[in-house]
């Protein structure tokens, strides 16, 4: 039977290592933001593979793959990304969604038409969301984000630092519950992103093929759209 000082010790030692996880994460969690912002520092621009998963829970389990490429790009102050989507669950399916001077142009090819989404007051909402991972910084995520670390994963043989992600602003809340990133911090990018919605769905989105700061074609962000395209305004 355990004598009472024993047990006092041993109460001792699980309040000590108990008060020290908390400020020992918290020291983990810097650690891996002050990384990001060396990284931030560093960063151009990046290009990759992604595989864009929009995953349904209610009312029916469903789960809608799209394949395609990425850019990513931050020049001037401002942030350019392009989205070529090729595939829906294995069928061709072309998207062309490019983000640029705070607007968000989604065109569909085959119905010849292009959505335009002025950010507006919105505009910081969306970069939030559309810098996660590529080029942001450790202070620009603690401005937006309530900010936690949750462990580290290996994604495609890489070693990533796994963050988790609440939304500061009450707007953002509405539509997000959580966003999870798998950064590689040693290159201070997302090899993968989850996007809970409040309704209980999510995105999951993977990048492979990482290329960063190479040389972009001047037209990278430009949409070309054919002949009898139909355009609306949002």
């Amino acid at each position: 039977m355990l004598s009472f000082r024993s047990f006092a010790t041993v109460l001792l030692v699980w309040i000590t290592i108990a008060a020290v996880r908390p400020a020992l994460a918290a020291d983990d969690l810097n650690a891996a933001l002050r990384r990001l912002d060396v990284a931030a520092a560093k960063f151009k621009s990046a290009e990759a593979e992604i595989a864009w998963d929009n995953v349904q829970t209610e009312p029916i389990p469903d789960t809608d793959t799209q394949l395609g490429s990425a850019v990513f790009q931050r020049k001037g102050g401002q942030l350019y990304v392009a989205l070529h989507l090729k595939t829906d669950n294995g069928r061709p399916v072309m998207k062309e969604v490019v983000y640029k001077d705070g607007q968000l142009r989604f065109y569909e090819p085959l119905q010849k038409h292009l959505t335009i989404y002025k950010a507006g007051d919105n505009r910081s909402e969306f970069e939030s969301l559309l810098t996660l991972g590529f080029g942001g910084s450790g202070k620009d995520l603690e401005k937006t984000w309530v900010v936690s670390l949750s462990g580290t994963e290996t994604i495609s043989g890489v070693a990533t630092t796994r963050l988790e992600l609440l939304p500061r602003d009450e707007a953002l809340k509405k539509n997000v519950a959580k966003v999870i990133l798998w950064l590689d911090l040693d290159r201070g990018v997302a090899l993968k992103q989850r996007f809970d919605n409040t309704d209980g769905n999510y995105r999951e989105v993977t990048y492979k093929n990482l290329k960063l700061n190479s040389s972009l074609p001047s037209d990278a962000f430009e949409i070309k759209t054919a002949p009898g395209t139909t355009v609306q305004n949002h």
